[in-house]
């Protein structure tokens, strides 16, 4: 009890203490940590919600596969989108390893994202807005290490066609090319 009457003013006085300044604290702007941070077009969400689409209208596509110089062209309907689009929704510019990296210039109804370290994979990225919505992506990538160099060029056009062309070089085994097209 004599400690708690000796000391209480100096407890309370610290608790005060204590509470204004997290209060103080948690007001502090975070707009410093925002503003290098700059939201860039949303790729993954903007082709989720395409595979969503896509899977509720279960359009009859025009698939042509090509592998070197053999192709191959069938009707079909695609059973699973996700895996169809895979390789656009693995794109996110967004990603902390692009931060700082990525220089945009936008004309008219087109904007051009550019990579400007060539240690990245991601070169450049065009989105073509119509009405204010995306309509054309259009994604080069290349990714080069000592065992293999790949330039792939993806390109979507929305209610029209999408594009995956790939030319790989494998040390040791040699080059591959392979080019996959959809018509709705």
């Amino acid at each position: 009890m004599f400690w708690y009457k000796r000391h209480k003013y100096s407890v309370f006085r610290t608790i005060i203490t204590l509470a204004l300044s997290s209060a103080l604290f948690s007001c502090v702007s975070t707009d410093t940590a925002t503003k290098d941070q700059v939201k860039l077009f949303d790729l993954p969400s903007f082709f989720q919600s395409e595979i969503k689409r896509l899977a509720a209208t279960n359009p009859t596509i025009t698939k042509t596969v090509r592998k070197d110089s053999i192709s191959e062209v069938k009707q079909i309907k695609i059973e699973n989108w996700e895996t169809e689009l895979s390789s656009f929704v693995t794109i996110d510019i967004n990603k902390p390893a692009y931060d700082g990296y990525v220089d945009v210039d936008s004309i008219n109804h087109l904007v051009t994202y550019t990579v400007t370290n060539p240690d990245l994979d991601l070169s450049c990225i065009q989105i073509q807005y119509e009405n204010g919505k995306a309509n054309a992506i259009v994604i080069e990538r290349k990714v080069k290490n000592s065992l293999y160099n790949t330039t792939e060029f993806l390109e979507y056009r929305k209610n029209d066609s999408y594009t995956v062309e790939k030319n790989q070089s494998v040390k040791a085994v040699g080059e591959n090319y392979y080019k996959i097209e959809g018509k709705f």
